[in-house]
C-alpha cells in the first residue's frame, strides 16, 4: 500500500489566540503553523550585533564573525505546538526564507560548533523568558539572512528546544522539557515610511536585476482616481531614464491596490492606474512596444491589510521585467 507523502507544515501568518497581548509577527515575516507568540519586542530603532559566527563571549555577546546593524529592530519569540522538533522548525523557515527569496549568510546545525544561548541573556531579560533559550547547546540551530534590497533587511532565526533551567511564570505548564522554541530578529534598514518614497533609476535597475521587479511607491493617484498626481512626476522621470538608460528592458505597469471597496472595483482601478503610467511613460519618448499594463487589484499583497501600515505598502505600481 502506498502511504501518502508526508508534507512540511507550513508557516502561517495567522495570529494566534495565546500569543502575548499586543504582540505580532515581524513584518513579512510567517510562522510556523500552530506556534504562538510568548517573547516579544516592539520595532524599535536601535543597534543589534548579527551573528555570522560562533560565539566567542557571552555577555556582551562576541561572535567569530558578525555584522553590526543599526535599524528598525524586531523580536519574537514562539513556542511550537507540543510534539514538534527544533529539527522541523529549522526547515520550515529554510523554507521561508526560500519564499522571501533571501541569500543565507550563516547556517549553524545541531551538533555543529558555537553555544549560542547564554549569547543571549539581554534578550531573555528584556522579553521575559527567563532561561529558556539558554542551556541545550546540542539541540541549537540558526539560520541568517538578508534580502536583495540595495538596502537589505537582515532576519536571524535561532531555534532550540527546553532542556532546563528558569521558565516564565505564565509558562510554567506550556514549556516542558523538549518544547521546541524560535526566536526571530529582524532588522530593518529603516522605518517602513522612510521606505516608501522616491527611488532613483539606478536603485530601480538595482532591484530589477536582484529580482527582477520593482516596488514603487512614488506614483500618486487621488482615492479612487485614475489620474497621476503632478507629485508623481519625479518618479515618472525616473522611470523613463531607467527606460532610455537601457534599450533592451521591456517591462510591465502593474496596478496594486490595498483592500478597501469592493474586489471588482479595485481590480478595475488598478488596470486604469497601470495604464495611465504607460501614458506617461510613451508621452516622454518610451515606445509604447516596451511596455505594457496589467492590474492585480487587492489579490497580490505583500503585506497585511489588517493595518494602514501594510495598506501603504500593498498600494504600488510595479515595474517587472519581461
Amino acid at each position: 500500500m502506498l502511504r501518502p507523502a508526508i508534507l512540511p507544515l507550513l508557516l502561517t501568518l495567522s495570529v494566534m489566540a495565546a500569543d502575548l497581548p499586543g504582540s505580532k509577527d515581524p513584518a513579512g515575516m510567517k510562522r510556523y503553523e500552530g506556534s504562538q507568540i510568548i517573547g516579544y519586542r516592539a520595532p524599535k530603532f536601535d543597534e543589534y550585533l548579527l551573528p555570522l559566527g560562533v560565539p566567542t563571549q557571552q555577555d556582551p555577546p562576541k561572535y567569530a564573525k558578525s555584522l553590526p546593524l543599526d535599524g528598525l529592530v524586531t523580536r519574537a519569540t514562539y513556542l511550537a505546538p507540543a510534539g514538534r522538533t527544533a529539527t522541523e522548525l529549522l526547515r520550515n523557515y529554510k523554507l521561508e526564507f526560500q519564499r522571501l527569496g533571501l541569500d543565507t549568510l550563516y547556517e549553524k546545525k545541531a551538533g555543529d560548533p558555537g553555544w549560542f544561548g547564554p549569547t543571549f541573556g539581554k534578550i531573555d531579560d528584556e522579553d521575559g523568558l527567563k532561561q529558556i533559550l539558554t542551556y541545550n547547546e546540542a539541540d541549537e540551530r540558526m539560520l541568517v539572512g538578508k534580502s536583495h534590497e540595495p538596502k537589505p533587511t537582515y532576519y536571524m532565526v535561532f531555534v532550540t528546544s527546553y532542556r532546563d533551567g528558569i521558565k516564565p511564570e505564565r509558562y510554567e505548564s506550556a514549556i516542558q522539557k523538549g518544547s521546541a522554541l524560535a526566536l526571530v530578529v529582524v532588522a530593518a534598514p529603516e522605518v517602513l515610511e522612510q521606505k516608501m518614497t522616491f527611488v532613483n533609476a539606478d536603485a530601480m535597475k538595482s532591484e530589477i536585476q536582484q529580482t527582477g521587479k520593482v516596488a514603487l511607491y512614488g506614483i500618486y493617484f487621488d482615492t479612487g482616481k485614475d489620474v497621476l498626481k503632478p507629485e508623481s512626476q519625479p518618479t515618472i522621470n525616473e522611470i523613463v531614464k531607467l527606460m532610455k538608460n537601457d534599450s533592451s528592458l521591456h517591462t510591465h505597469v502593474v496596478g496594486h491596490t490595498d483592500n478597501q471597496g469592493k474586489l471588482d472595483a479595485n481590480l478595475d482601478l488598478s488596470r486604469r492606474r497601470a495604464a495611465s503610467v504607460v501614458r506617461a511613460l510613451t508621452s516622454q519618448g518610451v515606445s509604447a512596444d516596451r511596455l505594457d499594463s496589467f492590474g492585480c487589484g487587492v489579490y497580490a499583497p505583500v503585506a497585511s491589510n489588517e493595518t494602514e501600515e501594510g495598506r501603504a505598502k500593498n498600494r504600488r505600481v510595479e515595474l517587472t521585467r519581461w
